[in-house]
């Protein structure tokens, strides 16, 4: 009688133990639930073949959440929930001057192309092309710190009172900036060549010379909530985000995504290798 009882009381005590140990794996996180990642819309493409890819390998799940990046960036802040942010410069700098990032991988880079009107009726064959008198231009808007690189390949050629007569409006993102030359808007915009890429049924792809790039230790803009960004280079990257619950499969993932496979999948959608 007595064994019996202390024999159900080491069942009930092996069972709450076991209970206990499934719980707190459940609030660290295990490989079977799904990661969430936030993904910039330029990246969008590429991420979603290599989503694709991870789960078929591992058997991990993943949640995407796309918008532009600076608008993940706040989101993520506010609400310090995610696994994964995907972006491009200068948002991996704000998020770790937050305490958002516990590690990030550099997985590709964008440069800046001339983007015209499909069949290119204009004739846009240079930088220069685009301050020509009664020709309508599009841009980004400058409060996205990459897209200082345009007044300041502007100034390189030359021609930026020129190009900002020419102006006719700002946008919010490249993609819209290719859209408006699909409908006949604009004549020419400057976007990334992953965007440009991606629109290339509808547009047509003008490479801007070389003497007008930015150059390294030279091209930078500073800020309180971005630090020094440096323009020459404009880095996609991936980060594992601090208010993980699942650091080990996040950072798994992360890996996976900069590592010699990976790069395939950014190479085909259009964007540049890494660079040292």
């Amino acid at each position: 009688m007595k064994n019996a009882f202390f024999l159900r009381v080491w069942v009930v005590l092996v069972l709450a133990a076991a209970a206990a140990f499934l719980i707190d794996c459940k609030s660290k996180g295990t490989s079977s639930e799904a990661l969430l990642c936030h993904i910039g819309g330029t990246m969008r493409p590429a991420m979603e073949e290599l989503v694709n890819n991870y789960t078929a390998k591992t058997g991990q799940k993943i949640d995407v959440n796309y918008a532009e990046s600076g608008e993940l960036f706040i989101r993520i802040d506010q609400t310090r929930k995610g696994d994964l942010f995907v972006c491009h410069d200068p948002f991996l700098a704000a998020a770790e001057r937050k305490g958002l990032v516990e590690q990030w991988w550099y997985v590709s880079t964008m440069h800046p192309v001339i983007v015209v009107t499909k069949g290119n009726p204009k004739n846009i064959h240079s930088l220069k092309d685009l301050a020509r008198p009664g020709m309508k231009v599009i841009f980004n808007h400058e409060m996205y710190h990459e897209m200082a690189i345009i007044p300041r390949m502007a100034d390189k050629a030359g021609i930026r009172k020129a190009l900002e007569a020419n102006c006719i409006s700002f946008t919010w993102g490249g993609g819209e900036s290719a859209n408006a030359l699909e409908l006949g808007t604009a004549d020419a915009s400057i976007v990334w060549n992953a965007v440009a890429f991606l629109r290339q049924d509808k547009i047509d792809i003008v490479p801007i010379e070389p003497e007008y790039h930015m150059q390294s230790g030279v091209d930078a803009v500073t800020s309180a909530t971005f630090g020094v960004t440096d323009l020459s280079k404009i880095r996609v990257t991936i980060s594992a985000l601090s208010c993980s619950k699942n650091l080990e499969a996040a950072t798994k993932f992360g890996a996976y995504c900069a590592s010699d496979e990976a790069q395939k999948v950014w190479v085909k959608y259009g964007y540049a290798p890494r660079e040292q």
